[in-house]
């Protein structure tokens, strides 16, 4: 029960972290904070890093709630196969047997593989290799967005400079209206500048947190998934090699 607490925690730091997140916006809004940054950002460049941003924190979200389950299984596997318990280490295995879930077919067929690879004498380099490209693939295109917000931030700061610019380059004569007119318009082009780099920066630096966190969890399975092959014998070998579930 203590190990189920635990691992409840991996999804409920996250929703803690989004809850935070949420009402800092909302409080934000309060002083009309986010909704003049996005009114104000003529390129809308910092809504689309914003709505971006949001489908990927929910995604994380959806990530770890399924991980929670896999991670915990997968730390009782190793406790029961070390302390030799093999009814309730093979209550674990038929977890992952019975599951429809990709991440846990991949552990299910790479354990097999390198039990099945080791009881031949072969190399298994190349398939701890495979497994650990399969397992973080996810993670690979969490970084690009993370990246991909960013570049978007200097993208509008790109715009927010060329709107200043144009602005300059319309003067024919100085007059008072001209130059009001001028600085409402180099004014637009800095808000936009601004905004958008702001946008991107942090944005940028919470997702990057968000899958930084993901990683390290992901990589706990995988150094535990290859842990617990040593204490595998023969008879568990089997039930793995079995398409059907014995319990």
């Amino acid at each position: 029960m203590l190990n189920k607490h635990i691992t409840d925690l991996i999804f409920i730091k996250w929703l803690l972290f989004f809850l935070s997140l949420i009402i800092i916006l909302l409080s934000a809004e309060q002083y009309n904070l986010l909704s003049s940054m996005l009114i104000n950002d003529v390129s809308y460049i910092s809504s689309v890093i914003l709505c971006i941003f949001f489908f990927s924190t929910i995604k994380v979200g959806f990530e770890l709630y399924y991980l929670k389950d896999r991670h915990l299984n997968i730390i009782l596997l190793l406790a029961n196969l070390s302390s030799n318990s093999k009814a309730n280490a093979l209550e674990n295995i038929n977890y992952f047997k019975r599951s429809t879930n990709v991440d846990n077919i991949i552990i299910m067929k790479y354990i097999s593989s390198i039990v099945s690879l080791q009881s031949s004498n072969k190399n298994t380099e190349e398939t701890k290799k495979s497994f650990e490209n399969d397992i973080t693939t996810k993670l690979e295109t969490g970084w690009f967005i993370a990246d991909l917000l960013l570049k978007l931030g200097l993208i509008g700061t790109v715009i927010g400079f060329i709107i200043m610019l144009s602005a300059i380059t319309e003067i024919e004569n100085f007059d008072l209206t001209l130059m009001n007119a001028l600085l409402q318009s180099m004014s637009g082009g800095m808000k936009v500048a601004l905004y958008t780099t702001l946008t991107g920066l942090v944005t940028s630096i919470l997702l990057s947190m968000q899958y930084k966190y993901l990683e390290s969890l992901v990589y706990k399975i995988f150094h535990t998934c290859n842990s617990l092959i040593p204490y595998i014998d023969e008879e568990l070998g089997d039930v793995l090699k079995n398409e059907t579930t014995l319990l």
